[in-house]
């Protein structure tokens, strides 16, 4: 009998040790899992507070190039107005000189006024995929900076080849040329260039297309180049760059259209290559 008392207490007090060890695990395993939640949550904060400073780096930019490309048709239109007095004065202000002026003053105020829903446009985000041709892409780009670029003395050559149309968020894929050729921009404007360059290149047919963005900056120092596209990464200084334009140009490309974004130096500067589709 005593014995039978005996293995009734040990198997009781293993089963109470199979329990605790059971409530031990599944202890451990709601700690993980909250833990898990945790960094989730604090992963998705992080990312919702990149995105919010990617909008305000962009809005900024918007309004910089959105200067560079009124200050010469304001300079005209201050111009026209100016000169009004002075034909007063001299008595050649007739009908006809005045319709003339007021005929090129409307042309520059409609000017300005497409220069703001193009970039409204532009900068507006994508609500769903769509196909675009890329080649499109890169011209639309173009149209928003080649003011600026043209008075930093920037010249900007262009080869496009074949006509790859891609499926994806079509103002995200500009904006990522966009970031790309104004970081171009700022390295050669920042380190006095001689004769400075940027070129684009795009290739590929049907849903495949590499496009390269090439300039003769200098390159990236390679003590540097494995961290260009981190986050809140900048070489610009807290004033003039926030270092997240480039990490969310290869989170557009490679999480939204699954294509690849890469960076090398080539003998005069920087590479910036965008493959989708292949």
């Amino acid at each position: 009998m005593l014995e039978q008392l005996s293995d009734d207490l040990s198997l009781i007090l293993g089963g109470l040790e199979q329990e605790a060890r059971r409530r031990d695990v599944d202890g451990k395993l709601r700690g993980e899992h909250a833990e898990r939640l945790r960094t989730l949550e604090t992963l998705r904060q992080q990312e919702h507070l990149l995105i919010h400073h990617s909008r305000i780096a962009a809005m900024g930019e918007m309004i910089r190039t959105i200067a560079h490309q009124w200050r010469q048709p304001l300079n005209r239109l201050g111009l026209t107005i100016q000169q009004l007095p002075l034909f007063y004065d001299m008595g050649d202000f007739n009908r006809d000189f005045l319709g003339d002026n007021v005929a090129k003053s409307m042309e520059i105020i409609r000017y300005l006024s497409r220069t703001i829903d193009d970039f409204k446009n532009y900068f507006q985000p994508d609500t769903e995929k769509a196909t675009f041709k890329v080649h499109d892409e890169v011209q639309r780009t173009l149209q928003l900076i080649e003011g600026g670029f043209a008075q930093q003395c920037i010249a900007i050559e262009v080869k496009l080849r074949g006509q790859p149309a891609l499926h994806g968020y079509r103002n995200e894929f500009s904006q990522v040329l966009l970031n790309i050729l104004l970081n171009a921009r700022d390295a050669l404007v920042e380190r006095k260039i001689r004769r400075p360059w940027v070129r684009i290149a795009s290739s590929g047919s049907g849903s495949r297309a590499t496009v390269k963005i090439t300039d003769n900056a200098g390159g990236i120092a390679p003590e540097i180049m494995g961290r260009i596209f981190a986050p809140y990464f900048t070489t610009k200084g807290a004033q003039a760059g926030t270092g997240v334009g480039l990490f969310m140009s290869k989170t557009s490309i490679e999480r939204n259209m699954g294509g690849r974004l890469t960076v090398r130096n080539t003998s005069d500067g920087a590479e910036f290559r965008i493959e989708v589709g292949t």
